[in-house]
């Protein structure tokens, strides 16, 4: 995204850049503020659930249920209580007097794990207008929960995967795990792939032909999106996509 066009955005006070604000949200920062609120804005009061993969502190959980005023927000994270960064502690604390702590739900799980994200979906079901996958970032993280999580998603609704420019390799490993293995399809390649409808990329090492197939065909839309292009000391420019369920 042009950073001019960029700065506009912080500078006008928009619902979801006041929310960033309000809640320190790295999305701000990132560029992705315009992409959501281009596709949520106008239909806020319509999206009934949300799933964002990846928790930390809460601060985007937070966000999401006050711009979401009429949706379940539902939270998928390791939430590791002996983690010495205190995540889990801070969130707790962050999250207390919530006044919207009807509409929240956590989830403990690991989403490189297919039996927990099975858990999760035999507990809460589908249908979800959005689905974000903020977690960890790695290229089997990525590529194993869009195959398990895309067909929760409704139809008309968002798949999102965030900070793709992980896929650089600038990072050999974040929050313990490897970010590309030996072998890997980077998932820039696969979205972009999904985006043109090229047909180039018929598997990963996470995705068989057969799921891979049941991907393409039930996707309206794919659209890779660049958020900063001067985002700290990244090599790549920030990077998210949003896939649109048939």
């Amino acid at each position: 995204m042009d950073n001019y066009i960029l700065k506009e955005v912080m500078e006008t006070g928009t619902v979801l850049s006041r929310l960033a604000k309000k809640y320190n949200v790295d999305i701000y920062e990132l560029g992705y503020i315009p992409y959501y609120e281009q596709r949520f804005d106008s239909i806020r009061g319509e999206v009934k659930k949300v799933l964002e993969i990846g928790v930390e502190t809460g601060c985007s959980h937070r966000m999401w249920l006050e711009y979401f005023p009429n949706a379940t927000i539902y939270g998928f994270d390791i939430f590791n209580e002996e983690d010495r960064s205190g995540y889990v502690q801070i969130f707790k604390k962050l999250m207390k007097g919530n006044p919207c702590l009807d509409r929240s739900i956590c989830f403990k799980g690991n989403q490189q794990e297919v039996k927990d994200m099975n858990r999760f979906l035999i507990m809460y079901g589908n249908d979800f207008d959005l689905i974000i996958d903020d977690g960890g970032h790695t290229m089997r993280q990525q590529q194993i929960t869009l195959k398990v999580l895309f067909d929760a998603v409704k139809s008309g609704g968002q798949y999102v995967i965030e900070d793709l420019h992980t896929c650089s390799g600038q990072w050999k490993s974040l929050y313990g795990f490897d970010v590309i293995e030996d072998g890997d399809t980077l998932t820039t390649d696969l979205v972009k792939s999904l985006e043109s409808g090229d047909n180039s990329i018929t598997q990963t090492n996470y995705i068989n032909e057969i799921e891979m197939k049941s991907i393409r065909e039930n996707i309206i839309s794919c659209k890779l999106e660049i958020g900063n292009e001067n985002y700290s000391n990244y090599i790549w420019p920030t990077m998210l996509s949003f896939i649109e369920k048939k």
